[in-house]
């Protein structure tokens, strides 16, 4: 076992009085006490601690911003999340908010999840000054890459691949950058001067655009002469086809995402009396059901009717609860456990759709879903003059060279032909699409430069604030207010329905945050077990414990609790329990608790090898803080 004793006084003076000790292990949560943690244990123990930001697929510093947001400052928040996830505006209003279902609120039964995805919305609506580009990373570096489609994963990429130093051209087959965000989002959930604010932030970095132009194989190989790398990021645009026996021929059906890029771009005709059956229940078929309802003042008129039809239960669709609710306010009928079966037509017209109910199976499908089964005998037939395929999308692989193909990951079988976003793995969210965008534009870069430029690392950094956050107990009971929403007489299709949070409403948001980058911990060898802090805990989230288990990084993964003082080997923090209320710290008689901040970070190669030579380990700290 190394012997530390010389950063230790207390042990030093043990060892001069001649008197052998073997003291237990000190755990260590991270590699190194302050400073750059570049190893397994540090990112697994930073992700362990904050998992809304683990569950992030673009890693936001959630408890940053959030923290910056109940400190007044939403300009810092909005620059945190435009570092982040790019879109900031754009995802505080349809973000799928995997971060919330991850929030350690929702196991200390403190009336739900923090409101993250709003907080977001917070620090847009907030700022005082617009989207600006974002500073480069490197001097140009004379390459060019080709960035086909101009949606979030395309735009997100383009940004990191300026920042690299590269020259950057946009193709466009649409008059305007944006994507689904512009072209399937209807603009009461989305509003366009948000999306154009944060495109336009991008482009103004030095990117070229090219819109209208359609890239097929032709030119595609014309591209690839002119540019260093291209990357194929033109989304899944192809409608899944469902071919129901009886169905006419054009004009009564529409797949999804043709129904909203009309909508939105003005071209849907008089709809009125017409009964709207919306086949599915994702995103698509959501925004495809509220837009025939225009929010609330009904496309389809007084006489017609809404309904979306889905195979599972209102627990595997898209929206969330309140979403579910509002579509009922609108007048939109939701009805589950529904499977078309055959369509029946008059005179060369759609009257009516034939669907069968479904239960549900214990087992799961292979995306995580419960599998369906028919209940035969349960046939019903439903009015409908227009009918919405809202089943999902696949990708146009034509476009790519002929004799190219995808292979893992964003590569293909051309070393400089790229792929990200939906057409890299399939319709997903806007969420995704930007963590892809900034993973393909890391491994473009390395790949024109022949080396990793960038890396990640956790920065950690003392806190000598006497264990304070900023937060109190008391703030775990606040009532979370919900979103405020326009009145339905107000609703007319173009007005923005989720109003946004007032700035006491933030507030309150804002500061039911855990703050997860304050990290608390125990020096074991400073300890005295003498429980004080166990006593002032608000939570369970200080044990005595007998043994500590370590997966092969050397992450805690679980402890052995002990029942009496003489089996203790440690007083342990759980931070997954820990309120961050610093009560610990404070009360701590040997200074024994600590209170660091952690947050992940990027940098160049050469900046990361610098700021490791500062690094303080375990020890060195608290041997300072004695002399």
């Amino acid at each position: 076992m190394e012997n530390n004793n010389h950063l230790n006084p207390f042990l030093k003076a043990i060892e001069d009085l001649g008197v052998s000790y073997e003291m237990a292990p000190n755990p260590q949560e991270t590699s190194v006490f302050l400073g750059v943690g570049a190893e397994p244990l540090d990112f697994k123990t930073f992700l362990k601690d904050i998992p809304c930001q683990d569950a992030c697929p673009a890693k936001t510093n959630v408890p940053a911003y959030i923290e910056a947001i109940a400190q007044g400052d939403p300009d810092k928040a909005y620059l945190i999340n435009q570092e982040d996830n790019v879109f900031s505006g754009v995802l505080g209003r349809v973000c799928s908010r995997p971060c919330e279902d991850a929030c350690r609120h929702n196991w200390t039964g403190t009336a739900g999840p923090v409101h993250i995805c709003h907080l977001k919305r917070s620090a847009s609506d907030y700022k005082e000054n617009p989207p600006k580009p974002l500073p480069s990373w490197f001097e140009d570096t004379a390459k060019k890459v080709a960035v086909i489609g101009g949606g979030p994963a395309g735009l997100t990429a383009a940004r990191e691949l300026r920042r690299y130093g590269h020259g950057v051209t946009i193709f466009e087959r649409d008059s305007v950058l944006g994507g689904m965000m512009v072209q399937g989002i209807p603009v009461f959930r989305l509003p366009r001067e948000t999306v154009e604010a944060e495109v336009k932030a991008i482009v103004d970095s030095g990117i070229e655009v090219k819109c209208n132009t359609g890239v097929d194989a032709a030119l595609m190989e014309r591209i690839m002469q002119d540019y260093d790398a291209v990357l194929v990021a033109v989304g899944a645009v192809n409608p899944s086809n469902l071919k129901l026996p009886g169905l006419p021929g054009d004009g009564h059906t529409i797949p999804g995402l043709k129904f909203m890029y009309d909508y939105n771009m003005g071209l849907i005709g008089d709809m009125k009396g017409q009964n709207v059956i919306i086949v599915g229940g994702g995103f698509t078929a959501v925004d495809c059901a509220r837009s025939c309802a225009r929010a609330a003042k009904r496309l389809v008129g007084a006489e017609g009717t809404v309904t979306i039809m889905y195979r599972r239960t209102e627990a595997q669709m898209s929206a969330d609860p309140d979403e579910i609710n509002q579509m009922r306010l609108e007048e939109i009928e939701v009805e589950t456990l529904m499977n078309p079966l055959s369509a029946r037509t008059e005179n060369g017209k759609l009257v009516a759709v034939t669907f069968q109910r479904n239960a549900l199976d214990e087992e799961q499908s292979e995306g995580g879903k419960p599998r369906i089964h028919a209940i035969p005998g349960t046939e019903e037939e439903y009015p409908c003059d227009l009918l919405i395929m809202a089943i999902g999308q696949t990708r146009q692989l034509s476009i790519l060279p002929q004799g190219v193909s995808q292979t893992e990951g964003h590569h293909t079988t051309h070393e400089n032909i790229f792929v990200a976003g939906d057409f890299n793995y399939g319709s997903f969210d806007v969420i995704t699409a930007v963590n892809d965008g900034k993973e393909v534009a890391d491994k473009i870069d390395a790949h024109l430069m022949g080396r990793v430029r960038r890396k990640k690392h956790i920065a950690i950094s003392f806190m000598d604030t006497n264990g304070e956050t900023g937060r109190v107990r008391d703030h775990d009971i606040q009532f979370p207010v919900q979103m405020p929403k326009l009145p339905l007489p107000e609703r007319d299709g173009t007005a923005e329905v989720e109003l946004g949070h007032t700035a006491d409403g933030t507030h309150i948001h804002a500061t039911r945050c855990y703050f997860c980058h304050y990290k608390f911990e125990i020096d074991q060898d400073a300890c005295i077990h003498c429980d004080w802090c166990i006593g002032v805990a608000p939570r369970d989230c200080i044990n005595r414990v007998s043994r500590l288990f370590h997966d092969d990084d050397g992450v805690v993964t679980s402890s052995l609790e002990a029942n009496l003082a003489e089996e203790t080997t440690y007083i342990w923090i759980d931070s997954d329990e820990c309120v961050r209320c610093g009560k610990c710290l404070r009360v701590c008689p040997t200074a024994a608790i600590t209170m660091r901040k952690m947050e992940m970070c990027s940098c160049s190669t050469a900046e990361l090898e610098e700021k490791q030579k500062d690094n303080v380990p375990y020890g060195a700290f608290k041997y300072e803080k004695f002399k």
